[in-house]
């Protein structure tokens, strides 16, 4: 098993964002149509907003990840464990979000805040489940205002369904859904049936892939996540001594992150990176060729990309 991806530490946040913005503008509004039970068309005008601001203090706020689509925005964030606070933070974020991407002068001369529809999604399903976070702000001793977040749990979806209803971003989180037996005493037998699970959706993504559901750099980027994602989990359990056979688990592993891409793979892959039309995409998609094994001159000649620039993301390679 590569070093690499044996001390993999994952950044949920930063796997979520990245996967988010690796989608195509209509794969992103299909995520959104289905999670926020809108019905915008896929041609529909698509804005990826910054999520950055600061506090008079200058400490910089985040949230995960801020979309207008058409003339409505939204908010997404990603939870791990469940917090009681949460809801103020969903609060804060909406109204820094409306505050730099919603802050409009009425017809009145009024301000007026538009505030992103917020969806949290949890990675852990723990004791406490929630259908949505709620936030009340008392204006006055007689009114007061609501800000609801929607709550899911990604443990509630199959991987099919998260296919099925372009829940692309959150293809690398299934494996969570085990954490919680891995972590806890267990059998060889109960590994196994994770294992196969895993192998079976590797499969069904790579088919995804195929069926052009997903795209070159989509496919990429979620099997490589999906792989050291689980590889964390591995790390935990062999921190409590509750992984009964890590060296098989390691060793799926490898085989999932060494399965050749076939010369269908590598066309499509090019053909994405070209339709989308951005040299990062270009860049991404070599990278992931190179890490799969395919040569040097292949990778060269199917994206496109410079031989300095190559050149450049080999030695970034080799020295990691």
């Amino acid at each position: 098993m590569d070093n690499m991806l044996k001390n993999t530490i994952a950044n949920f946040d930063g796997i979520a964002k990245s996967s988010l913005d690796s989608l195509k503008d209509e794969n992103l509004i299909q995520f959104i149509n289905h999670m926020f039970s809108k019905n915008f068309s896929v041609k529909s005008e698509v804005k990826r907003l910054s999520t950055e601001s600061n506090t008079t203090d200058l400490k910089q706020k985040r949230c995960d990840y801020l979309v207008r689509i058409e003339d409505e925005m939204f908010l997404i964030e990603i939870q791990s464990y469940d917090d009681d606070e949460m809801a103020i933070r969903i609060f804060d974020y909406g109204f820094r979000g409306a505050e730099i991407h919603g802050k409009i002068i009425a017809a009145d001369g009024i301000y007026e805040f538009n505030f992103p529809q917020p969806a949290v999604f949890y990675l852990r399903k723990g004791n406490k489940v929630l259908d949505k976070l709620n936030m009340r702000v008392k204006i006055t001793p007689e009114k007061t205002i609501e800000y609801c977040a929607r709550v899911i749990y990604i443990a509630d979806y199959s991987f099919d369904d998260m296919l099925d209803n372009y829940m692309f971003p959150m293809l690398p989180f299934y494996s969570m859904r085990y954490e919680n037996l891995l972590l806890n005493k267990h059998t060889e037998e109960d590994e196994k049936e994770v294992l196969s699970d895993l192998l079976e959706c590797s499969k069904k993504l790579k088919a995804a892939f195929k069926k052009e559901i997903i795209t070159g750099q989509t496919y990429h980027y979620s099997r490589e996540w999906f792989i050291r994602v689980f590889i964390g989990i591995i790390n935990k359990a062999k921190n409590v001594n509750t992984f009964v056979n890590e060296e098989e688990a390691f060793r799926v592993m490898q085989m999932m992150l060494d399965e050749p891409i076939e010369g269908f793979d590598i066309y499509k892959a090019l053909r994405d990176s070209k339709n989308e039309g951005v040299a990062e995409n270009r860049i991404s998609t070599a990278r992931s060729l190179l890490a799969s094994g395919v040569s040097d001159d292949i990778i060269i000649n199917c994206t496109g990309i410079s031989l300095a620039d190559f050149e450049k993301i080999k030695a970034e390679t080799e020295k990691n």
